[in-house]
């Protein structure tokens, strides 16, 4: 068995059963390269039955992305809330996701203005943030972009026609998790206008042969600090001028 195959095995595995890897007993298991990686990806998500949204992200504006793809069962509206029991941890992050009213393929152009005037829908969504590893956040980062870059779930809230004109490098926001203020004021994205994550994902699928289906979500990376809840509750975010989320932890 190659060493992509037996970390996806493993992933699936913590998956399903709810169960943390060590990332110790992982070996040579582990991801050599980002390639590789994205590889592990694909494995664990052809198990899981397909992909409902991409998860985009780099650390500032000249940074290098990296993506994921998000499984279809873990996208999904507000009002559905989630379960404590189906995550090892709760992490929080408010993020702007974006999708296309048809599907990109070659037909469209990979220039970046071009993609992002293609954009049809903005939302406000939370993306809940887990880890199949007992040790994270610790964790090798080519084994963190395997495990789908830490990713849990999204939750959609508010979304409504794309704004080229909203400001997305510096929107005012809020956050709570109950009555715990998580961020209030100016949100400064780090990669700066979120939207070249866009354009950088439709290129990077289009050059793999590849392509993306309409209505698919894409998110591009927190506004707000990091946050773990740690019991039920509501969570409550606002961009203003854009949108609100709102759902319960049970």
């Amino acid at each position: 068995m190659s060493h992509p195959q037996e970390l996806a095995a493993r992933l699936l595995q913590a998956r399903r059963t709810h169960t943390l890897i060590d990332p110790g007993s992982l070996g040579t298991g582990k991801s050599a390269d980002a390639g590789e990686a994205y590889l592990v990806q694909q494995l664990v998500l052809a198990e899981l039955g397909g992909c409902a949204g991409y998860k985009i992200g780099a650390g500032s504006p000249t940074a290098e992305p990296l993506c994921s793809p998000l499984p279809a069962s873990k996208v999904f509206g507000a009002a559905a809330g989630i379960r404590q029991s189906d995550y090892a941890r709760i992490g929080l992050e408010l993020e702007i996701a974006f999708s296309f009213a048809e599907d990109v393929d070659h037909t469209l152009s990979e220039q970046a203005d071009e993609v992002i005037d293609a954009i049809d829908t903005m939302s406000v969504v939370v993306e809940i943030v887990d880890s199949r590893f007992d040790s994270w956040p610790d964790v090798d980062p080519l084994l963190q972009l395997a495990d789908f870059q830490n990713n849990g779930a999204l939750v959609i809230g508010d979304t409504r026609p794309y704004d080229r004109s909203f400001d997305f490098s510096a929107p005012q926001a809020s956050f709570y998790c109950g009555n715990h203020e998580i961020f209030r004021g100016v949100a400064r994205h780090p990669a700066g206008d979120p939207r070249r994550l866009i354009a950088w994902l439709v290129g990077r699928t289009l050059e793999t042969g590849h392509s993306i289906p309409a209505r698919t979500m894409l998110t591009t990376g927190s506004y707000t600090p990091f946050y773990i809840a740690t019991g039920p509750g509501v969570v409550r975010g606002e961009i203003e001028g854009f949108g609100k989320i709102e759902f319960e932890i049970k």
